[in-house]
């Protein structure tokens, strides 16, 4: 029996020591996201940051109450929920900042590769009830294919063929009944703009249905952006002198196709108001249905277009993504009222991301969060049907969360014991890198003075 005690001893102790490693990992992790913003933004939006990211992980919503009491601050959770309220109202630029971020965090981790694959989709965020929200409308709740309340959102991802990772470049909502809403064309330019300044060279923008239209067609053809869109069959292109809807090209031009990976393809040089592009037309083997593709440019090989082909049945990693961000960090169930203050939630579920994207690159501490969540699911020949390991990787941050014996950040704890005031500079960890962190798109860096506190 005295064996046996000691061995459970030991295992306990092992695991609480395990727990007590990885929670300082991603601890780690956490802090060099704020450090790397050190010079663009305020000491009190960094602690902000680090409180709600580590919130967000540790209860897997975006609820300010079950925050506030993760936190366990002395002050009490109605203090703790008080200051959280205000700062999210006030904190909203930081949406725009995470995704410059993330934009500039994923343009460096793909340097190496030749091509991306770049995924543009819309969303919904819906609240059933919400009619009391401010700036709520009626939009199209892709899950349940009803019209609802709710607000629309723009996402962008970034796949990288070469390493297989996947990066969220951009995350952004609107309501169509703000002031400034000019219309759903203007906010995915707005994004398209900011993300193909980077990705120009080698980005290729992956569009679904009902992104056919003439003000995206003329964006991306003028300013030089690679692409494929899948279109409904409705838009007319030019074909050897006559104009024709992209149904009958695919139906009655299309004669040469190819056959690879089961499915039958074929493509056509077509113009669109004086620009080259390509019509690309599939149909699998099994079936008499028949997709439309259209691409810059006039392709000329058949592997550039399957690879045009393939990289468009990539794209369910943005589609898992919006579901990712509903399951787990509870989007859709988000109740703060005011606008602003969802737009900052916003903001903390982009930096999110990037935390789980640095996790990923480290093997060791990503491995040992996925034994502690499994989640795979198996067929009968015990293979994996879902590899997006985000879930794997955030339940294992939650439950390391959980387990850990206190607190993972003191910066709220007092720092002094008297009733006398005394000045000191404070030594904590939230301290300049060594080598300043210039993010593109976040306009001129400014170094901050130290700081006294009494």
């Amino acid at each position: 029996m005295m064996i046996l005690h000691k061995k459970a001893t030991i295992t306990t102790n092992w695991r609480q020591f395990m727990i007590y490693e990885i929670a300082e990992n991603v601890k780690r992790k956490i802090l060099i996201l704020t450090q790397n913003l050190n010079d663009y933004i305020t000491r009190p939006q960094q602690k902000y940051m680090i409180e709600m990211v580590s919130g967000v992980f540790a209860t897997k919503s975006l609820n300010l109450t079950s925050i506030a009491g993760y936190l366990n601050e002395r002050c009490g959770v109605k203090h703790s929920l008080k200051r959280l309220q205000r700062n999210t109202f006030n904190y909203s630029t930081l949406l725009d900042i995470s995704n410059a971020y993330n934009i500039d965090y994923a343009y460096n981790e793909t340097k190496s590769d030749d091509r991306l694959i770049i995924s543009i989709d819309g969303g919904d965020l819906t609240h059933d009830y919400g009619i009391g929200f401010e700036l709520i409308g009626k939009v199209h709740d892709g899950s349940s294919n009803k019209v609802g309340y709710g607000y629309p959102l723009n996402h962008a991802v970034c796949y990288s063929p070469k390493s297989k990772r996947m990066f969220s470049l951009y995350i952004d909502v609107y309501s169509y009944k703000s002031s400034n809403f000019k219309s759903e064309n203007a906010k995915t330019i707005e994004m398209l703009e900011k993300i193909g300044i980077r990705f120009k060279d080698k980005g290729l923008f992956v569009f679904d249905r009902g992104y056919d239209r003439g003000e995206i067609l003329r964006y991306m053809l003028r300013n030089g952006l690679s692409f494929v869109i899948r279109s409904v069959g409705k838009r007319h292109l030019d074909y050897n002198g006559s104009r024709l809807s992209v149904l009958d090209i695919c139906k009655d031009k299309i004669n040469r196709r190819y056959k690879k990976g089961g499915i039958s393809y074929g493509y056509a040089k077509c113009y669109y108001h004086g620009h080259a592009v390509t019509l690309i037309s599939v149909r699998g083997n099994s079936s008499k249905n028949m997709l439309y593709f259209m691409s810059e440019g006039h392709i000329s090989s058949s592997k550039e277009a399957y690879f045009r082909i393939s990289s468009y049945f990539s794209r369910w990693k943005i589609e898992e993504s919006y579901k990712f961000m509903k399951q787990q960090f509870g989007i859709e169930k988000c109740l703060v009222r005011r606008f602003e203050s969802l737009r900052t939630l916003l903001g903390m579920v982009s930096f999110c991301w990037n935390v789980l994207s640095q996790i990923e690159s480290d093997v060791m501490i990503s491995k040992l969060l996925e034994d502690m969540a499994k989640r795979e699911k198996y067929d009968n020949e015990d293979k994996k049907v879902c590899e997006f390991k985000y879930y794997r990787i955030s339940d294992g941050i939650e439950r390391v969360l959980r387990s850990y014996n206190g607190k993972i950040f003191h910066h709220r704890d007092k720092k002094y014991d008297c009733d006398y005031v005394m000045y000191f500079k404070i030594g904590y960890y939230l301290k300049f890198p060594e080598e300043r962190k210039k993010i593109f798109g976040m306009g001129k860096m400014k170094r901050k003075k130290s700081l006294l506190v009494a």
